[in-house]
């Protein structure tokens, strides 16, 4: 009941926004959340800088890079819900659910991981979250379908994302960041 609810509260919403521009609503609102978390990680990245020396630099544009697929991600969750809810297998109860929390998750870590306020923790997660889905989702539908370059390729990117999600920590500025997660010695 409440996740009818919340779905007849955020697609009205998130749709009508679109509209002027002459766009799809799920292309307007990923680019939307690119640009914005475009702009509020090139803010921190530009605060770092001047503490990095040589080849260092580069390294927050990695994090930076690395946490706009994922609110890119975030937002196809919340916008092509019912498309994406299909891909969820039939043995896991309440799949829109399960979209919508996974959408707001990747969004609140890639802002995480671009502001570095517990970007290890985030990252992980991310990372572990992506493995999940290759393992639930990807491969069980490759084996059924090894025809399908769709599944190949959905395979591959999130077992590839979840194989670089740490990455983003492995700065010296993501390492020692503020709030960043640092487990117990």
């Amino acid at each position: 009941m409440l996740l009818c609810c919340l779905q007849q509260l955020v697609v009205p919403v998130l749709a009508p926004a679109s509209a002027p521009f002459g766009i799809a609503a799920t292309v307007f609102w990923i680019y939307v959340c690119a640009s914005l978390l475009f702009i509020i990680g090139l803010t921190q990245v530009f605060n770092e800088l001047p503490q990095e020396h040589g080849v260092d630099k580069i390294m927050p544009f990695g994090r930076l890079f690395f946490a706009i697929p994922m609110a890119v991600f975030g937002s196809e969750h919340l916008t092509a819900t019912a498309d994406i809810a299909a891909l969820v297998p039939r043995w896991i109860p309440a799949p829109t659910f399960w979209v919508y929390l996974v959408g707001f998750a990747f969004l609140c870590a890639a802002l995480s991981i671009s502001v570095l306020v517990h970007a290890r923790l985030a990252a992980a997660l991310v990372g572990m979250v992506l493995l999940i889905f290759v393992f639930v989702m990807d491969i069980p539908a490759v084996v059924a379908n090894p025809g399908n370059r769709f599944f190949w390729a959905l395979a591959l990117r999130q077992l590839a994302f979840s194989g670089g999600a740490p990455l983003p920590s492995l700065s010296r500025a993501g390492a020692l960041g503020r709030n960043s997660y640092r487990p117990h010695s």
